[in-house]
């Protein structure tokens, strides 16, 4: 379902708006529309990647090297 949102905004900045939007063969609407999902989108993986990283300083990260093994010849690769 859609919704409409009314906002208030400078004639110049609306008149940019469209002429941007023309540019890109799309509407202000449109316009607003992408760049506040991805407002919410990076939003949403910001707080992905903190709660991932708290949960990782609760539960701790495994650093025991010793039971790791490395390939010399990978490791030099070029």
């Amino acid at each position: 379902m859609k919704k409409n949102i009314t906002i208030a905004i400078d004639d110049r900045l609306a008149r940019e708006a469209r002429i941007l939007a023309a540019k890109k063969d799309t509407s202000v609407s449109g316009l607003l529309a992408d760049f506040l999902e991805s407002i919410v989108e990076n939003e949403n993986r910001r707080e992905t990647a903190k709660n991932h990283f708290f949960n990782l300083a609760k539960t701790g990260y495994d650093l025991n090297y010793s039971q790791r093994t490395f390939d010399r010849n990978a490791l030099h690769e070029r």
